[in-house]
């Protein structure tokens, strides 16, 4: 069997592994499709500070039932969460599943970009395996992760009370979180990018507001008529120290920064406490999602109440990871999809 692996010196490769079999409470899947994210990417840059398994937006048809599980049956269409929290301790009881101790310690088996892979146990007795409605067809079903994560993101923000936003970064996960924002109503919402190809990206799904982050003259003559006093929300959807220290200089009186794209390892930025403090700006994180986003965004993608197969620009066999990743990390590409 085939899976898409780090490499030891770095990059991705595709090598024969052994046919997994589902144990007791385990459920073998047969993937279907896959998104590449660029937490992945990070992890075969070796600057990932995640654990090096990839994929994890992966959705399949289960191909052998262990024995004891319930509610999951041969031949279903899935999605499965590679990562769970115990639903039992302190941080899960104060709503921050994400932060549970258990929560990246289990993943799938040998990784999400494999021919087929084992859910383990401990995600299967927590709900992680999600049968996909009928209306939700492989491709936009592996977009249920990376939207779930989205989802978190704003929630964790407070978004819903902002009227303003700015989002730093143009790639899939920065242009869903401006579907999820026009799909709650807010009408002004800015995305700056320092690739132009994102730019145009943006500005074809309909974003009116869309400036060169690197151009300070376009920043300005984008945000001053929409957002004189500064957005409200600042999403920092890329891994850029800078653009982080941008956001906190440009977030208005008592406004947000949702940090939301995973840093590289080591970053580091520089901030003006002083501006911070007087300005009443919070700053909020936001890592992966719970079953509850899971869910939510599912819906959203079953109900057509956000469309996500317009950022589809590449699609590759798993055979071809390789250039599937290389693509990926170009400024040519949006999302690269492994079908197999």
């Amino acid at each position: 069997m085939r899976a898409a692996l780090v490499g030891q010196a770095g990059g991705v490769r595709v090598e024969d592994v052994p046919d997994p079999s589902p144990a007791a409470g385990e459920v073998l899947v047969k993937l279907r499709c896959c998104g590449v994210c660029g937490t992945d990417l990070e992890k075969v840059q070796g600057v990932g500070i995640t654990s090096k398994i990839l994929g994890h937006e992966s959705v399949g048809e289960v191909e052998e039932v262990g024995r004891g599980v319930e509610g999951v049956s041969r031949g279903m269409r899935v999605f499965a969460h590679h990562h769970v929290p115990c639903m039992e301790c302190s941080l899960c009881r104060r709503g921050k599943p994400t932060y549970c101790a258990e929560f990246a310690r289990h993943n799938l088996v040998p990784c999400g970009l494999a021919e087929r892979f084992v859910v383990p146990r401990y995600n299967v007795e927590r709900g992680a395996v999600l049968e996909l409605p009928e209306s939700l067809g492989y491709e936009e079903a592996s977009f249920i992760e990376p939207l779930s994560c989205c989802i978190m993101g704003l929630a964790n923000a407070r978004a819903e009370s902002a009227k303003t936003a700015l989002i730093y970064g143009a790639g899939p996960v920065g242009l869903m979180i401006f579907k999820l924002l026009r799909h709650h109503g807010l009408e002004k919402v800015a995305v700056a990018d320092v690739s132009e190809y994102r730019n145009a990206f943006s500005r074809k799904l309909g974003c009116d507001l869309v400036f060169d982050a690197s151009s300070k003259d376009e920043r300005d003559a984008a945000l001053r008529g929409a957002m004189p006093y500064g957005p409200e929300l600042v999403v920092v959807a890329t891994a850029s120290p800078v653009a982080f220290e941008e956001a906190t200089r440009l977030a208005s009186r008592g406004g947000t920064v949702l940090l939301f794209g995973a840093p590289k390892r080591g970053a580091t930025a520089t901030i003006d406490l002083a501006r911070l403090f007087l300005g009443g700006a919070s700053v909020v994180t936001s890592y992966a999602s719970s079953e509850r986003e899971t869910q939510a965004a599912a819906r959203l993608l079953a109900d057509g109440a956000v469309t996500v197969t317009d950022l589809v620009t590449h699609r590759f066999p798993l055979a071809d990871s390789e250039r599937a990743f290389a693509a990926a990390a170009q400024q040519q590409c949006m999302k690269a999809l492994i079908t197999d």
